[in-house]
């Protein structure tokens, strides 16, 4: 569920013609659908487009996304996967990221997280207002295939309800969003990266929930300040694996609240977000984000903490999982390479073998962006997403088998790289 500022940047200047405004009254459910979006077989396609907002004023108080092909039929996991989608007003500041004009208020990945926000709340949004969506597909199907991603809102107008802001917490916020879990711990051990977030006004958290990938144990929301954790995110595990495996699979659900009474901050009150992942085994490009939705207004500090109505779901421990390689690396052995190219949907060098401790380096050249990404090995590492030119390095200290694919074409993009003692 990443948010790469460049993306959603990119969509200023963008000409977007006034439709005249329908009749609205009450609370309407909205249906809109996205242009097409193209899959290559057995492909992940990143991007971001324009997309209709309600072209009059009101609140949005509910938000959900499927991804349905031309017909309208809704695609599962094993066709067009919706990996994640977030969604940006345009030309407003984010609050947690005030350099990106572009106010991230939606995001789903693959738990199906719906904004359902409390009665007598709503996010603000006047006509004319320019959304957009970032959206992350895979195709699980060997041909090409087109889907679209189609979002339901449920909008009020013709009545006051409290306004909400949304507040998007990130372990690695105003960048990439991702992450590399080293796997180095013992059994049963846990990694864990926080981010913390100074609060700048008080209010209440009335709704809120979290993403985490693949190994994910928890999502914390802590509160520095006051010594307390008001709320904690659990995946809940057992979805479908889709086949071929295009990446670890993530969680089927998160918890997620709603509530009127909320959680209470106040100004200055350090928040913390803390991703807790296990650490047996290595789990890269992985995320910790929760998004809230706060209501604006007086505040006492370190105020005790309501009885929130929480969707937990069925909480559980990650599964074991071990991600193959989409395919077997072909060519020659390559002992002792310092280096190899990587463009044109292929490595230069797909089998490789190493003494312990050398430096291997990875050129990128070409038109279209790639990466190096760890699926298995002794250490979790990957390189920085869609890299169309320069070099990504790595040193190998630990021995064994590294098996590496590109993120974005991972069936046609696969390397694996033995390190031996001597």
């Amino acid at each position: 569920m990443t948010c790469p500022r460049r993306l959603l940047l990119g969509l200023f200047g963008t000409v977007v013609l006034a439709l005249p405004a329908p009749a609205l009254a009450g609370e309407q459910t909205l249906t809109f659908r996205t242009a097409a979006i193209s899959v290559e077989g057995y492909g992940v396609t990143q991007a971001t487009q324009l997309i209709e907002s309600p072209r009059v004023d009101g609140y949005v108080v509910n938000f959900s996304a499927v991804v349905v092909d031309e017909q309208g039929n809704v695609q599962t996991d094993r066709d067009i996967m919706l990996h994640h989608v977030v969604v940006a007003k345009l030309g407003k500041p984010d609050y947690t990221c005030p350099g990106l004009q572009a106010e991230r208020f939606y995001a789903q990945g693959e738990e199906t997280t719906k904004l359902a926000l409390p009665p007598g709340f709503g996010y603000p949004n006047r006509a004319g207002e320019r959304w957009a969506m970032l959206y992350m597909l895979m195709n699980h199907h060997s041909k090409p295939l087109k889907g679209y991603v189609r979002y339901t809102v449920r909008y009020v107008t013709g009545e006051d309800l409290t306004p909400v802001k949304p507040v998007w917490l990130d372990i690695r916020n105003c960048r990439t969003s991702e992450f590399d879990v080293p796997g180095t711990g013992a059994k049963r051990s846990s990694f864990t990266q926080s981010a913390e977030f100074t609060m700048p006004e008080a209010g209440t958290f009335v709704a809120g929930g979290g993403h985490l990938h693949g190994g994910g144990i928890r999502l914390e929301l802590r509160n520095a300040t006051c010594g307390a954790t008001p709320f904690a995110s659990l995946p809940t595990w057992g979805k479908p694996i889709p086949k071929p495996i295009l990446h670890e699979p993530g969680p089927a659900r998160m918890s997620s609240f709603s509530s009127p009474l909320g959680i209470p901050v106040a100004a200055g009150e350090r928040l913390q977000l803390a991703a807790v992942y296990d650490n047996d085994k290595p789990h890269t490009r992985v995320m910790g984000i929760m998004l809230l939705y706060l209501a604006p207004g007086q505040g006492e500090s370190c105020r005790p903490i309501p009885q929130l109505a929480i969707e937990l779901g069925r909480p559980g421990v990650p599964p074991p999982f071990s991600m193959p390689l989409p395919r077997k690396p072909t060519g020659k052995l390559q002992r002792d390479l310092k280096s190899t190219w990587v463009g044109d949907f292929r490595f230069g060098a797909e089998r490789v073998s190493l003494k312990r401790g050398a430096t291997f380096t990875w050129r990128f050249i070409g038109r279209v962006p790639h990466d190096v990404t760890l699926i298995s090995g002794p250490i979790g590492f990957s390189s920085p997403p869609s890299q169309r030119e320069g070099t990504y390095t790595q040193t190998f200290t630990r021995t064994g088998e590294y098996r590496l694919f590109c993120s974005l074409h991972p069936t046609r993009m696969v390397q694996q790289i033995s390190v031996r003692k001597r």
